[in-house]
């Protein structure tokens, strides 16, 4: 914080002297705070594996594949209409 201050304070001093070694030093007063706590708090969160109250969410079972319709018990098929419907019944 030290070097924040003088960086300021030099900004101060030479803003009308030298105005271009003013501006980069009021801009090193201004970023060097972002990036010292930057810096400082870098890698310092590291998570090797995930923390034992991690609980894994339930996976969901596949649909299983549709089965084909069994043949009737009799052994005979039964005759189909013209539409194509088996069951159709003349009263």
């Amino acid at each position: 914080m030290s070097v924040r201050t003088v960086s300021v304070v030099l900004a101060a001093v030479l803003w009308n002297v030298e105005r271009h070694v003013a501006i980069v030093a009021l801009v090193l007063g201004i970023l060097l705070p972002y990036v010292s706590v930057v810096i400082a708090n870098a890698g310092r969160e590291n998570a090797p594996r995930l923390p034992s109250t991690f609980v894994p969410a339930p996976t969901r079972p596949a649909l299983a594949a549709p089965t084909e319709p069994s043949a009737p018990e009799s052994g005979r098929e039964e005759p189909t209409s013209a539409t194509g419907d088996a069951r159709e019944h003349h009263g």
